[in-house]
């Protein structure tokens, strides 16, 4: 029978190429913004990609740890609660820790692989395993409007579009108002249609 110590090696030759250029591994610091009562972390897409992570499950651990939705509208992330900086960064080292850094060797080279029931981390440098608790990830949500059809908002014209419609925004939602042809003027707008991430409306008296 073969030595543990020659299974092993055999084991470790057979594991993909690890990156070996000897810099710090460091998860970019989150770039946010407040959106309304939302918040957005806008290179949530290039986070994820230094972690080698799936972005759903990354937004899912963070919308877990804060107890509110979370969305993905990549390449941003947006969590449906008003967060600070320092409260999701401190989170991201969190998953960092338990997701995709190696408990043996200390580096982040690094799969989630399912095993039955179980998912285990494993080293892609030292060949070491083991299993990780994985709760279901939450599905990212499509953004909700924050408008309605047949509703009439108060809106402020921003902008005059190149077909004469003003343009206004609530909580970052493009509208389109039909009658409002002043930048700058406050008018009540009934809307008429909600597509994707912009709306229409139509001036009231």
């Amino acid at each position: 029978m073969e030595s543990y110590q020659v299974l092993l090696e055999r084991a470790r030759a057979k594991l993909p190429p690890v990156r070996t250029g000897g810099e710090r591994f460091q998860v970019p610091e989150p770039d946010v913004m407040s959106d309304g009562k939302n918040t957005v972390i806008r290179n949530f897409q290039e986070i994820a990609g230094v972690l080698r992570r799936e972005p759903a499950h990354v937004i899912g651990y963070l919308a877990r740890e804060f107890g509110c939705p979370g969305v993905l509208e990549l390449p941003r992330g947006v969590l449906k609660s008003r967060l600070q900086k320092e409260a999701i960064a401190a989170r991201l080292r969190d998953y960092t820790q338990k997701y995709v850094i190696c408990s043996e060797c200390k580096r982040p080279d690094t799969h989630l692989q399912k095993e039955g029931r179980f998912t285990l981390l494993v080293c892609e440098a030292c060949g070491a395993q083991r299993p990780i608790t994985v709760r279901k990830v939450v599905t990212p949500e499509k953004p909700k409007a924050p408008v309605e059809v047949g509703e009439v908002y108060r809106l402020v014209i921003e902008d005059v579009g190149r077909r004469g419609d003003g343009v206004a925004k609530k909580e970052g939602f493009v509208i389109f108002v039909t009658g409002a042809t002043q930048r700058g003027a406050t008018v009540n707008a009934k809307i008429t249609k909600v597509l994707g991430n912009n709306a229409y409306a139509v001036v009231q008296p």
